[in-house]
């Protein structure tokens, strides 16, 4: 069996957001699981920075060419040139797109993972230019004739099923995990890196994620403006990449009544910085409307850090009970609980001992092998 899997997400600004956590985590699985029956191949940018060193299978490389903008290379030209790239592709092949890159025609079998559907959500603000709006809609439509859809979550799948009019049995729910780089050091030391990286105090809130409207950036500074009326040592650390999204943060903080000398923005911070973050932090607050799966409560859940949120369907099928949700409905039920649970030892201390169980049930060996059995489902 060959399989063609996209990994240009690793090369492009995605690299260190979800779709690209998501391709290296997957890929070093595959590496680890090492299966004698399958040939790899990887498609790449011929014209863009490699990808970092990495844990990847054994594999030969497909180049392709595109224009250097993201949103012309993945989206409006994409599924024309694949068709063309892939088309000595034939039977017993699966090619697998991790984010909305499926050629227009094709011989060998597609497997298309869809990460949420957030754009069909807030077109207002993901679609409001043509070219990005005509290549989400071709690839929507493109995404009906997968042979299977991967949906890392239970609430993902059903919004497929309902938006993209796809039948359940042709979506598979393999949910993600935690990648092996997300070590987290002990409390102590977590609290020392905070404290001398970001002159962050010993008590501080997390928030670690993009500022786009589902993110609720808002209901986020609220949350931590109504919990630090009670807490006067409290800070907020609000950890992501600081491009073109940013200025979604920096109006809500310029139109919020939240304490902005107490908000300490770090931007992108490597993975060691970011285990440390999550490990030294009283709690994660997730204000997001729509996930597609919930990484970030993982990775706190993995830190032993609590997680106080919204309950959302897709992030209340990864923190379970091990988390403090309230419902999205009540814009101000997020900071009671967030200064609820800071008011409260014993409460922390609960949520504390049941992230580790919670954490353990997602693992990427799982998600891979799971991947692998699909792959060869659709090859036979």
């Amino acid at each position: 069996m060959r399989v063609i899997f996209d990994a240009r997400h690793l090369q492009t600004v995605s690299r260190t957001r979800g779709i690209g956590r998501y391709s290296r985590s997957l890929l070093a699985a595959f590496a680890r699981r090492a299966p004698p029956d399958v040939r790899w191949t990887l498609l790449r940018l011929a014209t863009f920075p490699p990808a970092e060193p990495q844990q990847l299978p054994p594999h030969d490389d497909i180049r392709v060419l595109r224009p250097r903008r993201p949103e012309l290379a993945m989206l409006a030209l994409d599924a024309a040139m694949l068709s063309v790239e892939l088309a000595g592709a034939g039977s017993g092949t699966v090619y697998h797109s991790v984010q909305l890159g499926l050629p227009a025609l094709r011989r060998a079998r597609a497997v298309l993972t869809v990460h949420d559907l957030a754009p069909l959500r807030w077109p207002g603000h993901y679609l409001r230019w043509p070219h990005v709006r005509i290549g989400h809609m071709w690839q929507y439509a493109l995404a009906q004739r997968a042979d299977a859809i991967v949906a890392p979550s239970e609430a993902t799948a059903a919004d497929v099923v309902e938006r993209l009019r796809i039948p359940r049995e042709r979506v598979r729910v393999i949910p993600e995990a935690v990648g092996e780089e997300f070590a987290p050091p002990p409390r102590a030391e977590a609290s020392r890196i905070a404290r001398e990286r970001f002159a962050v105090p010993a008590r501080y809130a997390l928030y670690v994620g993009q500022f786009d409207p589902r993110k609720n950036i808002d209901g986020l500074l609220a949350a931590f403006t109504r919990a630090a009326a009670d807490d006067p040592d409290l800070r907020l650390v609000i950890v992501g990449d600081l491009g073109k999204l940013a200025t979604h943060l920096y109006d809500a903080l310029g139109r919020t009544r939240a304490p902005r000398e107490r908000v300490v923005v770090t931007g992108f911070v490597d993975d060691a910085t970011l285990a440390a973050l999550y490990a030294g932090a009283e709690c994660l607050v997730h204000a997001a409307l729509l996930e597609g799966f919930g990484l970030t409560p993982l990775e706190a859940l993995h830190a032993g850090t609590p997680v106080v949120g919204y309950r959302t369907p897709a992030v209340q099928e990864v923190v379970g009970d091990a988390g403090l949700l309230v419902d999205p409905a009540d814009p101000a039920a997020l900071g009671e609980a967030l200064a609820s649970l800071l008011a409260s030892d014993t409460l922390a201390t609960d949520l504390r001992d049941r992230s580790a169980a919670r954490a353990a049930l997602f693992s990427w060996d799982r998600a891979a092998d799971e991947t692998l059995a699909l792959y060869r489902s659709l090859a036979r």
